[in-house]
């Protein structure tokens, strides 16, 4: 029996997704951190003290600072989601084995994944157009871009699960 050689541009690439899953924490909960403060000093008449120093929400309307926050706790956990599963397809590549029976279900929770991020950020946008008065600052466009990566990873999704079958399937011959 043959062993497969690690791939290290894969192995390389899942650190740089640890990094990415680190940092997208970080500055994720740094920002909606900053702007609920913003958010708080805006609709308390653009001010609010706390212990260390002031903040002031002098240039950002209310709807402005939900309609961040919003985008954010949409974005934020699902681009984590994402990063995670694309790492866990990148170990199995680092081992010398993509066509693994679980790379095809990743595969489709991350397009899945995209799809719900797509759609909540639908239902945002038309809750905070509803509630506030954002003077055209939010754009329902549907993103082609997205929805095109939904369909490409749902084909990858079943490319893998064939590539899969196709394997253990010429295991089987002699």
């Amino acid at each position: 029996m043959t062993t497969r050689p690690e791939n290290s541009m894969a192995a390389i690439l899942s650190t740089v997704m640890s990094v990415v899953i680190w940092v997208a924490v970080i500055f994720g909960t740094l920002f909606f951190i900053l702007i609920g403060m913003g958010l708080a000093a805006s609709l308390n008449g653009g001010e609010m003290a706390i212990p260390g120093g002031d903040v002031y929400a002098e240039d950002m309307s209310a709807g402005q600072l939900v309609g961040a926050l919003a985008a954010l706790a949409v974005m934020l956990p699902g681009l984590v989601y994402i990063c995670v599963q694309l790492r866990h397809i990148l170990s199995t590549l680092a081992e010398g084995d993509p066509f693994v029976p679980e790379n095809a279900p990743r595969l489709s929770r991350i397009a899945i994944a995209i799809a719900i991020m797509e759609l909540a950020r639908y239902a945002t946008v038309l809750v905070l157009r509803a509630s506030f008065d954002l003077g055209g600052d939010l754009r329902l466009a549907p993103s082609l871009a997205a929805w095109a990566s939904v369909i490409a990873l749902f084909v990858l999704s079943q490319v893998f699960r064939e590539g899969t079958r196709l394997r253990e399937d010429q295991k089987m011959t002699i």
